[in-house]
């Protein structure tokens, strides 16, 4: 009876702590919201309307609950409208000029009990791409980052590209002009440079010149992703060699019993309005072409008739659409012909 009556005094305490406690009620609750995974969301892709989708919901005991979605945060100026806010699958309805983070949560109730979920929508992000090439012939390798924004490159080797596309959100990275600063570390240095980015654009980030006098050169991509149509392929060339100037692009066409003509001249006969042209040290051209006009044969670069590159192919796959490719022209005074010509096949480097 003794030891009864202690089990009796130690259940009664341990009610009596947890009917005086200050936890909250949802540590203790068996309901297990589930507003989905963050969303992306482009309105000029898919419309003004985003579907939310909290059905992930779940209770432990199947008892049932209630939903209840609210707007927590959303841009200033932009507030958006939630549709059947009650329901598993509301409708959030965004306005086409909004850009920014809408924050909601998802709360399932049952009687007493609520638990609490949340999720980001990033509408029309601030969002730009950046590629930085190694373009200096020796053994240095560099590096690329952006301080606003916590971004950083891996190490890069010389005439090479990183492995990917660094995603930019502007929102952190621009200044009130747009303008973006970018820092390189090359041979114990840092060199940095500020250059414009627009939203949805596509940039490279080029380490150039020489170990002894190294600059960074900002080129804006006419052609990405977002812009090329699914039946072509868009096509850059971008001079990058210090003190080469007038290069002309040439491919050996005899294999379809052709001549050994500039590029531009083919893709012409293909029906491409665009040309590449002559292109100066730090310039750059792009044109677009059918995918099915794909010609893996050997191109190279000249200046006034004479080679003066290694021969490069176009390294695409003729059953993707909307791709994009970029061939580089790097100094490099290892070559027999003292400058390289390399394809750099963008579409692969998109993260």
């Amino acid at each position: 009876m003794e030891k009864l009556g202690k089990l009796v005094v130690v259940l009664a305490g341990i009610i009596m702590f947890f009917s005086c406690s200050d936890f909250d009620e949802q540590d203790f609750t068996v309901l297990l919201p589930d507003a989905g995974e963050d969303i992306v969301f482009f309105t000029e892709e898919s419309g003004t309307n985003v579907n939310l989708d909290g059905s992930g919901s779940s209770d432990v005991n199947g008892l049932g609950f209630e939903y209840t979605w609210e707007i927590t945060d959303f841009p200033t100026g932009f507030e958006p409208v939630l549709e059947s806010p009650d329901s598993a699958t509301p409708i959030l309805t965004v306005d086409n000029a909004t850009s920014g983070r809408i924050t909601l949560s998802l709360i399932i109730v049952r009687g007493d009990q609520r638990a609490r979920d949340f999720i980001n929508v990033d509408v029309n992000p601030q969002l730009a791409s950046v590629l930085f090439v190694h373009a200096i012939e020796g053994e240095q390798p560099a590096s690329m980052s952006i301080p606003a924004t916590g971004i950083a490159s891996g190490e890069v080797t010389p005439l090479s590209a990183d492995a990917t596309y660094h995603n930019v959100n502007l929102d952190e990275a621009a200044d009130q002009n747009g303008n973006v600063t970018l820092n390189v570390d090359y041979n114990n240095v840092t060199l940095s440079t500020t250059g414009a980015m627009a939203a949805l654009g596509f940039y490279t980030l080029y380490l150039t010149g020489t170990e002894d006098n190294p600059e960074l050169i900002l080129i804006e991509k006419a052609f990405n992703p977002n812009t090329i149509p699914p039946t072509s392929v868009g096509l850059a060339a971008a001079n990058m060699a210090t003190g080469v100037d007038n290069v002309v692009l040439f491919i050996d066409a005899s294999a379809i019993a052709s001549a050994v003509i500039p590029l531009d001249l083919l893709f012409e006969n293909q029906g491409v309005s665009g040309r590449f042209g002559v292109l100066n040290f730090g310039s750059k051209s792009e044109l677009l072409f059918p995918a099915n006009a794909l010609l893996p044969l050997p191109i190279w670069a000249t200046v006034d008739g004479e080679r003066i590159s290694n021969d490069a192919t176009i390294t695409l796959n003729n059953n993707d659409s909307g791709q994009f490719g970029s061939f580089i022209l790097f100094k490099d005074g290892s070559s027999e012909f003292g400058n390289t010509l390399r394809f750099v096949n963008n579409s692969a480097l998109l993260p």
